[in-house]
């Protein structure tokens, strides 16, 4: 089989690796940059010092277990306590999210909330349909709802609560109010940091492979039993092509551009560890990142790296580095484009051989272990797809693609 894969990030690098692994594919690889890694990079500020603009640890999040093994044959896996917290008000202290009942009865909204949260158990009724306005507010209280929800929600996705459904929070669980709190970043499994970063798991990757850089793929056509890519003068045939690239770019626009939520970043180097910290879980354990969900600031979340990178014992300067709201950046697909976006995958699958693939092919938000769970299930169903008619690859590739859970 000889297979042309665009995009050297880690859906395209892990998926060519796969192919090539399972299938014996000749394979050709596109990325429109000049190194690989696309969101999964480590980066170095002047001082040379490590962050990640993308995914900034390896778990088990929804995807598979099998992410771990998978990434221990490339990299040396450090295991993390990754703890997460927020901070509900400029002045008030930081607390571990998801919130908990004993943390926040600290807050000084905390009699008001429990107040709340006592009436909505004492009515026992399931929390409304509605909205997620009305989801929230019946199952954690109106407080909770304008405090931890509404500010972050308008502010980063750009819609009130009550423009959402009420699916949005049932998927994320956001009903859950602990007594105590768990504290760490929600997970199958421990959590872990490549040692040195994540730009030599690409190296290791792509091994071997026809990586051809500052190659944007212009056109993908069918070519009688084959695909044709165009790009920046050369075309290239092949049986297969896997589209790690933005679908609707790919597609010409045809349907439009599809929406997406992101963020810029700026780092701060911190000299010392305390600089650096966001406050620290009640059994001590430092927060490796902090929301800030009240609409007055720019910034959604600031990241400590020395917590994530050097682990409690924070021998030395680190990098802190705050997200802000910039929606050109193609990080966070949002579920009112879901009908334009099926109209592009329709589209995309009466092309024989092509296969969108990934957080930018696919429009969906993944985490390494979910990521790799895609190329898997596109891999278990590649002999089906090319043999298969336009309207049975799009829902082989509405498969591929998968659900919030996976």
């Amino acid at each position: 089989m000889k297979a042309i894969v665009i995009g050297a990030g880690f859906a395209g690098a892990c998926t060519a690796w796969l192919l090539r692994e399972r299938l014996g594919a000749e394979i050709t690889i596109l990325e429109q940059d000049h190194v690989p890694g696309g969101m999964l990079r480590t980066s170095y500020t002047a001082e040379g010092l490590p962050y990640e603009y993308g995914p900034r640890v390896v778990s088990v999040f929804r995807g598979t277990p099998g992410i771990l093994p998978f990434l221990r044959r490339f990299l040396k896996l450090e295991e993390r306590r990754i703890y997460q917290g927020t901070r509900l008000r400029p002045d008030w202290p930081v607390i571990p999210f998801p919130v908990d009942r004993a943390s926040v009865g600290r807050l000084p909204c905390g009699e008001q909330v429990a107040r709340e949260l006592a009436e909505i158990a004492a009515a026992g009724r399931e929390p409304s349909d509605e909205s997620l306005e009305a989801y929230l507010r019946t199952s954690v209280g109106p407080t909770l709802t304008s405090l931890a929800f509404a500010g972050f929600n308008l502010k980063f996705w750009g819609r009130r609560l009550r423009d959402m459904p009420a699916e949005w929070g049932k998927l994320r669980r956001l009903d859950r109010i602990a007594e105590t709190g768990d504290f760490r970043l929600p997970s199958e499994a421990p959590h872990h940091y490549p040692r040195g970063g994540f730009n030599s798991l690409f190296d290791q990757l792509l091994e071997g492979f026809d990586v051809r850089y500052g190659s944007p793929a212009i056109r993908v056509a069918s070519n009688g039993g084959g695909v044709t890519v165009a790009s920046d003068g050369a075309t290239l045939h092949a049986d297969l092509v896997v589209a790690t690239a933005p679908i609707d770019a790919l597609l010409g626009y045809r349907f439009g551009p599809l929406e997406w939520r992101g963020y810029r970043v700026e780092t701060e180097v911190a000299p010392e560890p305390a600089r650096a910290e966001l406050g620290r879980a009640p059994d001590g354990v430092p927060f490796a990142w902090l929301y800030t969900p009240w609409a007055e600031t720019p910034v959604c979340r600031t990241t400590d790296f020395g917590a994530i990178h050097q682990g409690e014992a924070r021998p030395g300067p680190s990098v802190v580095l705050r997200e802000i709201v910039d929606d050109k950046v193609r990080m966070y697909p949002v579920w009112w484009e879901d009908e334009k976006f099926y109209r592009y995958l329709a589209e995309a699958t009466r092309i024989p051989g092509l296969v969108p693939l990934g957080r930018l092919g696919l429009y969906k938000y993944v985490t390494m272990d979910s990521t790799l769970a895609m190329a898997e299930r596109l891999l278990d169903g590649l002999e089906r797809f090319l043999g298969a008619s336009a309207a049975e690859r799009f829902e082989i590739a509405r498969h591929v693609r998968g659900d919030w859970s996976n």
